[in-house]
């Protein structure tokens, strides 16, 4: 059985071994290594800005996402903003990244957002889903562009 709770940043970064997976997975080998700054992610959940989510199968933590819901100040609205989202390899089986996104996603609305943002890797699983549902619509690409 799939369960999600609302959690701190600190719980989330706790989980040494879906950090790891998420890390080797996700992140932007240009940048480095991931170097998860804790004290950063309390001060923005401390102002109301970052709010975590840990995911469960049978008391089992398989995932995670983060979100940050700031006012855009060229709109002038909350956008929902997904700092990571991430289901273990081993339990994308589930329907928990589904979830995941609709739990994410009724939290976002109940926060007085008009919509949210997903980035995802480059050809990874998650922009394949997202380029399959209807209600996403590809708006932006991202491009990195390192400094040396």
């Amino acid at each position: 059985m799939i369960a999600i709770e609302r959690v701190s940043s600190a719980d989330v970064l706790a989980c040494h071994a879906l950090i790891s997976e998420y890390a080797a997975e996700c992140s932007i080998p240009a940048i480095g290594e991931i170097n998860p700054q804790a004290e950063a992610y309390a001060a923005m959940e401390k102002t109301g800005l970052l709010h975590s989510f840990m995911v469960f199968e049978d008391g089992e933590k398989i995932g995670f996402a983060m979100m940050v819901t700031p006012i855009f100040p060229h709109y002038g609205k909350r956008v929902a903003s997904v700092e990571s989202l991430f289901i273990a390899k081993d339990a994308r089986k589930t329907s928990a990244g589904h979830e995941l996104m609709r739990t994410i996603e009724e939290y976002a609305k109940q926060a007085g957002c008009v919509g949210i943002l997903y980035s995802s890797p480059a050809g990874g699983q998650l922009e394949r889903l997202l380029e399959a549902k209807k209600q996403y619509q590809r708006t932006n690409a991202v491009f990195f562009r390192g400094f040396a």
